[in-house]
């Protein structure tokens, strides 16, 4: 029987594999009374900065479901930390920037952070690496459209609005933020990657707002050159939320491999980019929080569905909601893991 990491090995080299492996996104957090416990009197940061706490929040799951990949407890905002944007997550509210981009000068004021604001990360992904020698260890950043809206919006955003009109109307500055943020994400990744991650995730969590034609003219370019420059180490899986109208632009990425949302199929995407990739997802995390045989039915049909071609992972379309039962979630990971048995 093939160990998870050999699981994850096969699927990106596209070969058959006799079950798919999973994980779930946010499957490290609040729907875990664990976590619940270990959180109590501690803020966010203290769990950030500290590598114990990192290992700690990072492996509380791979232990209670036995998942095949344990991916690092830290944040896409991790290098604002280092930039002086004055970066606080407040309870209720998330992330909040005091410090946001409006101007030419202020695009001209950034630099890329110090290593050290990567030190915990680094040191956390030493000590999950050498608890599971056996799984994948899973790094993570966010993309640089992504990163960028934040620091513009200040805060999460419904609709990109700021940052879309900072775009128009500063392209240049806009430009180079873009340059900036793809050399913090470099270093971000490879901080993850010089300590054995497997793969990574880069998250383009509001890549949704823009249209194909926007994407493809301000964005992708830049980020394909990322993209580029990081599957030459490890692969890579292309995260973006609400995105599946950009997917015919998407894949000109080049990506390892493309993590679904709920709003395409897996044989639509895979009809879609038309070439040999990776597909993960999409499971509808509200059927966590239904349980039951409609639980049942829909992993088996995401399983049918993801399989009737190598290169599929099983994974959620969004992360894990708060509320989920921890019993759903053994549920599903034991479903999967009896496909084949």
């Amino acid at each position: 029987m093939s160990t998870s990491l050999e699981l994850f090995d096969d699927v990106f080299a596209h070969r058959e594999t006799v079950r798919p492996p999973i994980w779930m996104m946010r499957q490290a957090g609040r729907h875990l009374p664990e976590y619940r416990e270990l959180r109590e009197g501690k803020t966010f940061e203290d769990l950030l900065f500290s590598p114990i706490l990192t290992a700690e929040v990072t492996l509380q799951p791979v232990k209670r479901y036995d998942l095949d990949a344990a991916i690092i407890f830290s944040d896409i905002l991790l290098p604002f930390y280092g930039m002086e944007r004055d970066l606080k997550i407040i309870p209720g509210v998330g992330p909040v920037l005091k410090n946001r981009i409006s101007t030419q000068g202020d695009v001209d004021d950034l630099a890329v952070p110090e290593d050290d604001v990567f030190d915990s990360l680094k040191q956390g992904i030493q000590i999950v690496r050498e608890n599971l020698p056996d799984k994948a260890v899973i790094g993570f950043a966010g993309a640089p459209y992504t990163l960028s809206s934040y620091l513009i919006e200040g805060r999460s955003t419904r609709d990109s609005l700021s940052t879309k009109v900072f775009a128009e109307m500063n392209r240049g500055a806009y430009d180079e933020l873009l340059d900036l943020l793809i050399e913090v994400v470099k270093v971000q990744i490879n901080s993850q990657i010089e300590q054995g991650v497997d793969f990574v995730q880069l998250f383009d969590s509001w890549a949704g707002h823009l249209s194909p034609a926007q994407y493809r003219d301000m964005i992708l370019p830049k980020t394909k050159k990322l993209v580029n420059d990081i599957i030459q180490k490890v692969p890579l899986i292309f995260y973006a939320r609400g995105s599946s109208h950009l997917l015919p632009v998407l894949k000109e990425l080049g990506a390892s491999g493309y993590s679904l949302d709920h709003t395409m199929t897996i044989s639509t995407a895979r009809s879609v980019i038309s070439r040999p990739v990776v597909i993960q997802g999409n499971l509808d995390p509200a059927y966590l929080l239904t349980g039951g045989d409609r639980l049942k039915k829909a992993v088996d049909e995401q399983i049918s569905m993801g399989m009737q071609e190598p290169g599929y992972i099983f994974n959620l379309s969004q992360g894990v909601n708060k509320d989920t039962p921890v019993e759903n979630v053994m549920a599903v990971v034991q479903q999967v893991k009896e496909v084949g048995a």
